[in-house]
C-alpha cells in the first residue's frame, strides 16, 4: 500500500497519510488558476495535520482507498471516511467519534494569520498556555479566510458541534525588538505569528454516534465587476484580504494583533464596504462587525473635547492627551459611510460625530480656513507640549499645517454636512459647509509649492515648507476637488515623470508615498526603515495606490492609469502580498523597494485599499470618498 493517498483538483490538493488516517497536506487555491500555489503550500501544520479524535491514541487497523474516498477503521469500530464529493467539497463521515475531540486541525501560518468568520459573535475563553494569544469558541459553521489562498468553510450536520481555536505563537519569535525605539504595546510585545499555528478542535455538547464535517472551498469574494477577464484575477483573489479580524475585540484593523478601535485607518474599511456583493451574506456579517467597532470607537475613544484617539481607550476622559491625528476625522468618515447602508445606526451615534466635528472645527486656530495640528513639525523628535503626533505616514514629522490631516478633515466635515442635510438638519450642516468653503478657497494658496510645482506635505510652525513630492498630497486633493483638474493633471504628470527618472519602472509593487528623499531632519535615524527607497521613504505599497490611481482617472490619464492598475493587480495575483505578523523589520512584503525587496514590518491589510480604484476610478462608481466636480 502507498504511504499517502492523494486527491487533487484545480481548487485543492489533499494528501492523507494512510498509516494514521490523518490529513497530512491540504492546499487551497480558491480561484482554481494556479496549481503550483495549492500544490506547494500546506495549510496544515507539517507533522500534525488533521486528526480524527478516535485515532489520537491508536492507529487504524483497516483502510480502503479509492479514487473518490479514503476509509479508516480501528478495532473498536470507530471509523472515518474522507469523501471527496467534488472539486471543492470534502466530507468527513465520523462513526462513534469521541466527545472530547471529534476532530482536530492544526493550521500552519506561513504568510499571514487566518481570519475566522462566524454568523454569531464568538466566545472568548481563557488559556493557561502563555503562547496562546487568543482562545475562542465559535458556533458552527465557520469560514476560515487564508490570505492569498481563499476561504474554507467547515460545517457540521449536528447543532451540537462547535469549534475552539487556540491561536498560538512560537516561543522563539515573541517580543521582537523595535530596534530604534522599543516602546509601546504595539511593538515590543509583537509576535512572529507566521511561525505559529491556529489549532482548531471540533467538539460536541453531547455524545454522537455519527457526525459529518464538511470542508468546502468557497468562491472568491469580491464586489461584482462591470466587466470580467483575466486581468482582474488579482482583485478577485485579494479583495477579502482587507478584512483581517482582531480576535480580542472582534474588529477590523491592519492585522489580527492591532485592534481597529480609534485607529488611524478606521475609515478605509468603510470605503471598501460601500461596494459589496449584496447576495453574499459574508459582507453582511463584516458590516455588522464594523458597526460595533465604530460604536466602540466613539464610546471608548472619545475625549471630553470630542477628539477621537486610541490613546483614550479605557482611560480617564477628563484629560487631553493631545493626539489629534487621523482617527478623529477617520471615525466621522467611518460613521457617515455606515449611514449609506444602516442610517438608523448612524443616527444613533450622530451626537458623537458632531462632537468630533466641532473638535476639528476648532483646529482652524488662526481662522485662515486651514486646520492646524498641535505638533510643530519643525524637525523629527521635536519636544512638544501635547505629546507625539503623527498621521498614517508616521515615519515623518508631519505637523502644524498637515496636508494629509486637512484632506481627511475636509472630507469628514463634507460627508457629515451631507448626512445632516439628508436627515433634515440643514442649519447645523450650514456651519460645516461654511468652514469647507473657507478651506477650499485657501487650500492651493497655502500648500502649493512654486519651487516644485507640487503640493507640500506640511508647513511647520516655523514657516518652513516640507515638500518631498508626496503623491497623496496631489492625488487626494484632486479627488476632493480641492485642486483644479487642469493643475492636478499637470502635477500628476510631473510625479509620473519623477518616478520614471528615479527608476520605479512599471510600478508593479504599488505607488510610493514620496518621490523625493525625505531629509534626515524630518524622519528618524534607522537605516533599516528610513533610508531613501525603503518603507515609507519612497518604498512602494498598495494603500496609497487608491488615491493616486483614482486621481489619474479623474484627470483623464486613463490609459496610463489602466496600465499601472493592471500591472499591480497582476503582481498581487502572482505573488504573495504580505508576510506574516511581525516577521521582523524590513521583511514583510506589504512594502517593497522598487527592486521588489521587502521593506515592511507587518501584515498590512490596508495594502489592499488600492483595489477600490478599479470601481471608483476606472468604472466611475459614485463613492463618498470622491468629491471632484
Amino acid at each position: 500500500m502507498e504511504k499517502y493517498a492523494i486527491y487533487d483538483s484545480i481548487y485543492r490538493s489533499c494528501t492523507i497519510e494512510n498509516s494514521k488516517g490523518r490529513i497530512a497536506f491540504f492546499g487551497v487555491e480558491a480561484g482554481g488558476r494556479d496549481k503550483d500555489k495549492h500544490a506547494s503550500y500546506n495549510v496544515m501544520l507539517p507533522g500534525y495535520g488533521g486528526v480524527f479524535g478516535a485515532f489520537k491514541k491508536g492507529l487504524p487497523t483497516k483502510n480502503d482507498i479509492t479514487d473518490g474516498y479514503a476509509f479508516y477503521e480501528n478495532n473498536k469500530g470507530e471509523s472515518i471516511k474522507y469523501n471527496f464529493v467534488d472539486d471543492k467539497i470534502l466530507s468527513l463521515e465520523l462513526n462513534k467519534p469521541l466527545i472530547s475531540d471529534i476532530y482536530s486541525i492544526k493550521l500552519a501560518i506561513k504568510t499571514a494569520p487566518p481570519t475566522i468568520w462566524t454568523r454569531e459573535m464568538p466566545k472568548k475563553l481563557k488559556s493557561r498556555n502563555e503562547l496562546t494569544l487568543y482562545k475562542t469558541q465559535y458556533k458552527m459553521p465557520i469560514a476560515i479566510h487564508l490570505p492569498d489562498f481563499g476561504t474554507v468553510e467547515i460545517s457540521a450536520d449536528s447543532d451540537d458541534v462547535y469549534c475552539i481555536e487556540e491561536l498560538q505563537s512560537s516561543k522563539d519569535f515573541t517580543g521582537l525588538d523595535l530596534g530604534f525605539k522599543n516602546f509601546g504595546y504595539s511593538h515590543n510585545r509583537m509576535h512572529g505569528l507566521h511561525y505559529g499555528s491556529s489549532f482548531l478542535t471540533f467538539k460536541s455538547k453531547k455524545p454522537l454516534d455519527k457526525v459529518t464535517l464538511t470542508i468546502r472551498i468557497l468562491d472568491e469574494k469580491y464586489p461584482p465587476l462591470p466587466e470580467d477577464g483575466e486581468r482582474y484575477n488579482g482583485l478577485k483573489r485579494n479583495w477579502f484580504n482587507a478584512f483581517a479580524l482582531n480576535r480580542e475585540l472582534f474588529d477590523l484593523s491592519d492585522n489580527i494583533y492591532f485592534h481597529g478601535t480609534g485607529h488611524l485607518a478606521i475609515h478605509m474599511k468603510s470605503d471598501m464596504l460601500q461596494i459589496v456583493d449584496e447576495n453574499d451574506e459574508s459582507f453582511d456579517i463584516i458590516r455588522k462587525v464594523y458597526e460595533k467597532q465604530v460604536e466602540r470607537t466613539f464610546k471608548t475613544c472619545q475625549a471630553y473635547d470630542g477628539e477621537v484617539s486610541v490613546s483614550f481607550y479605557n482611560r480617564e476622559k477628563k484629560k487631553d492627551f493631545g493626539c489629534s491625528v487621523d482617527s478623529t476625522p477617520g471615525a466621522i468618515i467611518a460613521l457617515t459611510g455606515i449611514s449609506n447602508w444602516n442610517l438608523p445606526f448612524a443616527k444613533k451615534l450622530l451626537p458623537y460625530a458632531i462632537k468630533a466635528a466641532d473638535f476639528l472645527m476648532a483646529r482652524d486656530v488662526d481662522g485662515d480656513g486651514i486646520f492646524e495640528v498641535d505638533y510643530p513639525g519643525d524637525y523629527h523628535g521635536q519636544p512638544a507640549e501635547n505629546g507625539w503626533q503623527g498621521n498614517w505616514w508616521d515615519d515623518f514629522c508631519f505637523g502644524h499645517k498637515d496636508i494629509y490631516f486637512n484632506y481627511l478633515t475636509y472630507r469628514a466635515l463634507r460627508e457629515l454636512s451631507q448626512l445632516l442635510e439628508r436627515i433634515g438638519r440643514p442649519s447645523l450642516a450650514k456651519k460645516y459647509k461654511e468652514q469647507l468653503r473657507k478651506c477650499k478657497k485657501a487650500f492651493v494658496d497655502t500648500f502649493y509649492n512654486p519651487e516644485t510645482g507640487l503640493m507640500a506635505g506640511w508647513i511647520s510652525r516655523n514657516g518652513k515648507i516640507h515638500d518631498y513630492g508626496f503623491t497623496f498630497a496631489v492625488s487626494m486633493g484632486i479627488n476632493e476637488g480641492l485642486i483644479p483638474k487642469k493643475l492636478g493633471r499637470r502635477m500628476m504628470k510631473k510625479l509620473l515623470a519623477i518616478m520614471d527618472k528615479e527608476g520605479y519602472g512599471d510600478l508593479r509593487y504599488g505607488i510610493p508615498g514620496n518621490v523625493m528623499p525625505v531629509a534626515q531632519s524630518d524622519t528618524f535615524d534607522w537605516p533599516c526603515m528610513s533610508d531613501w527607497g525603503r518603507y515609507e521613504n519612497g518604498g512602494l505599497n498598495g494603500m496609497n495606490g487608491y488615491h493616486f490611481l483614482t486621481a489619474m482617472y479623474n484627470v483623464g490619464l486613463c490609459e496610463e492609469a489602466d496600465k499601472i492598475l493592471f500591472t499591480i493587480i497582476n503582481t498581487y495575483e502572482k505573488e504573495l502580498t504580505q508576510t506574516g505578523l511581525m516577521p521582523g523589520y524590513c521583511q514583510s512584503y506589504d512594502w517593497r523597494t522598487k527592486e521588489g525587496l521587502p521593506c515592511g514590518y507587518n501584515y498590512l491589510a490596508d495594502n489592499y485599499y488600492f483595489l477600490l480604484s478599479t470601481y471608483v476610478g476606472k468604472f466611475k462608481m459614485k463613492h463618498p470618498s470622491v468629491n471632484i466636480k
